[in-house]
C-alpha cells in the first residue's frame, strides 16, 4: 500500500470520526448530496449504476436520486444549447436518459410532466440549477459534449 492509499484511508477514518457517523451512512449521504458537478463530473456510466448502489435505501430514497438525476438532466437540457449550441441529437440523447432514470422510480407510469408538479421535485430542480451556477462553463460544456456523444 502506498503512502497516498495510507493517507487517503486515514482521511476517510477522520472524517467518519469527525462526522460521528458510520461509514455507510456517510456513503448513502454521499450518494444523496451529490452536487450537479459531482453527478455529471463522474460520467454517465456512474450516473447510470445510482440504482445499483442505492440498494439498501428506502424506494422514498431511491425517489429522491432518480428525482436529483432528472433534475441535473433538465438542467443539462436548460444550458446546454448556450454552450455547444441546439442539437437535435443533444435533445433525443437528455430525452432518453431521463426517460432511462424514470424507470428507476417506484411508480412504473412516472413521467417528467408528473414529476414536475412534485413539489420535493421542484427543490431538487433548484438546488441543481443553484449548482450548475457554481460550475465554471469550461466542466459545463464538457458535460454537454459528453451528453452530446451518449450513446443508449
Amino acid at each position: 500500500m502506498t503512502d497516498q492509499h495510507i493517507s487517503l484511508k486515514y482521511t476517510k477514518d477522520y472524517i467518519y470520526l469527525a462526522l460521528n457517523i458510520h461509514p455507510k451512512i456517510y456513503v448513502i449521504l454521499m450518494i444523496l448530496a451529490l452536487s450537479f458537478r459531482r453527478l455529471l463530473g463522474l460520467g454517465f456510466a456512474a450516473v447510470l449504476t445510482q440504482s445499483v448502489i442505492a440498494e439498501d435505501l428506502t424506494a422514498a430514497e431511491a425517489n429522491t436520486i432518480v428525482k436529483e438525476d432528472v433534475a441535473a438532466a433538465q438542467v443539462m437540457t436548460e444550458m446546454c444549447p448556450a454552450l455547444i449550441g441546439k442539437n437535435a441529437k443533444l435533445d433525443a440523447n437528455i430525452q432518453a436518459l431521463i426517460q432511462t432514470y424514470l424507470q428507476d422510480y417506484s411508480e412504473s407510469n412516472m413521467t417528467l410532466a408528473k414529476l414536475q408538479a412534485d413539489a420535493e421535485y421542484q427543490s431538487v430542480l433548484a438546488e441543481a440549477r443553484e449548482a450548475a451556477k457554481d460550475t465554471a462553463k469550461e466542466e459545463q460544456k464538457v458535460v454537454c459534449q459528453e451528453a452530446l456523444e451518449l450513446a443508449l
